[in-house]
């Protein structure tokens, strides 16, 4: 970043009315050629973004600008230009910088509510109109944003007034994610606030979008895994599969641990087995087709039934997928984008229905993709494990690490999914 106290990490501030149009930042002050290049290239898309960002209205006063912390006098003698394509950890970033002049009382508001408010007032509005004017095929991996507010404190009986930073760096699909989010969905947006990284003043911090703060234990998770590698002991035990946190800072839970030891375990799958499945779990299949139908969109003339599956029982789950525009011909792009926008959505409500001493292996989602104006469609089957999905419901899992954790079937075939790099390239390939 530029002219920030924050090296290496990106930043984003707006103003409550303009002087003139927001300006996109001129290609000769970014430095990696690659930006350069994709900065010439959707310069028209970075100006219909700025320009319909500068008719945005905040309750306070916002200026899209490269130089943050500084006073609004100042601030208005700098050009306000800041939207920019730019290189962050290898990955290349849409990234929008600038300073909101509201100011905060910290007696009043704690960090998360200060953080909730800015990103609900400032960041969101930015990042759903990022989303709608950047193309699909532009080569980015995620959209970068910081804040600069103000925070009100006192000190020795003294009343101080100073800058504090807000940054996130949210994931392609996880910023399409929060963009399409209802405002009542609150469940997917706090989902996609977990697989973003979210610093104040360069400390990680979990953002929560109710009360007044994150839960203990989802904090522990989400603090832990942002914990930089060179901090963590040698001696640290090898993280659970599928997972960035080690072992040893997951609490462990019942349902964890009854897992585990049914793993151990010889497996079952006769007939017979699968009938007493499927009818010591009936009431449970009942309420959950009752109560997920408009959610889960379930195929009537297949319902819920125990199958047997790599020498483990799976209760599969019979849905369709209706991709809301055309995905393109390749396979691992259309499951991508059916589990980011329709069995990511599941996972959570589902697994409430088995929480109490599951004895089978987990999930089979098994969805038909459809697509507008194509006739074909594509079978594709997640076979989620309870241990992934146990990972997943508990923020301790991302999505991708539940995928790597799960079994994915494209028409029959077993496939491995990289779902950033399936969704950014129409004709990926298996990885």
């Amino acid at each position: 970043m530029r002219n920030s106290q924050w090296p290496g990490i990106l930043f984003v501030a707006i103003g409550l009315t303009l002087p003139c149009a927001a300006q996109v930042l001129s290609v000769s002050k970014i430095k990696d050629p690659r930006a350069q290049l994709l900065q010439q290239q959707y310069i028209s898309q970075l100006r219909e973004l700025a320009s319909e960002a500068a008719a945005l209205h905040f309750p306070y006063k916002f200026y899209f600008s490269e130089t943050l912390d500084v006073d609004e006098a100042r601030q208005k003698q700098f050009p306000q230009g800041s939207i920019h394509f730019d290189r962050f950890h290898e990955q290349m970033v849409l990234e929008i910088t600038g300073n909101y002049y509201a100011s905060y009382s910290s007696a009043m508001l704690n960090k998360n509510q200060r953080a909730r408010k800015t990103f609900e007032d400032v960041v969101l509005p930015l990042l759903k109109i990022a989303v709608a004017h950047i193309d699909r095929q532009a080569p980015i991996d995620a959209y970068a944003f910081e804040i600069a507010h103000h925070v009100r404190t006192q000190v020795l009986k003294v009343d101080t007034e100073g800058p504090e930073n807000l940054t996130l760096i949210v994931p392609r699909t996880m910023a399409e994610r929060l963009a399409g989010a209802k405002d009542k969905d609150q469940e997917t947006a706090q989902a996609a606030l977990l697989e973003s990284a979210v610093y104040l003043n360069s400390e990680p911090l979990t953002l929560w979008l109710s009360g007044d703060d994150a839960p203990a234990d989802v904090k522990d998770h989400y603090l832990a895994r942002r914990k930089p590698a060179d901090n963590q002991s040698s001696n640290d035990e090898t993280p659970e599969p599928g997972t960035l946190v080690s072992s040893r800072l997951i609490p462990e839970s019942d349902l964890l641990k009854q897992i585990r030891e049914y793993k151990t375990k010889p497996h079952e799958v006769s007939p017979e087995k699968l009938d007493q499945l499927q009818t010591a779990n009936q009431p449970a299949v009942q309420r959950l087709l009752l109560d997920l139908k408009d959610q889960a969109h379930f195929v009537d003339y297949a319902p819920p039934a125990f199958i047997a599956f790599r020498d483990g029982a799976y209760l599969q789950l019979n849905i369709n997928t209706q991709l809301g525009q055309p995905s393109g011909s390749s396979q691992y792009r259309i499951a991508a984008l059916a589990f980011d926008t329709h069995i990511a959505h599941l996972l959570r409500p589902v697994s409430k229905y088995f929480l109490d001493h599951p004895q089978f292996d987990g999930i089979d989602f098994s969805t038909t993709v459809h697509q507008p104006a194509e006739s074909a469609s594509q079978s594709v089957e997640f076979v989620v494990p309870f241990s992934a999905l146990q990972c997943y419901a508990k923020y301790d899992c991302t999505g991708q690490e539940l995928i790597s954790r799960s079994i994915i079937l494209i028409n029959g075939e077993r496939v491995t999914l990289d779902l950033q790099r399936a969704e950014s390239d129409s004709n990926a390939g298996a990885r």
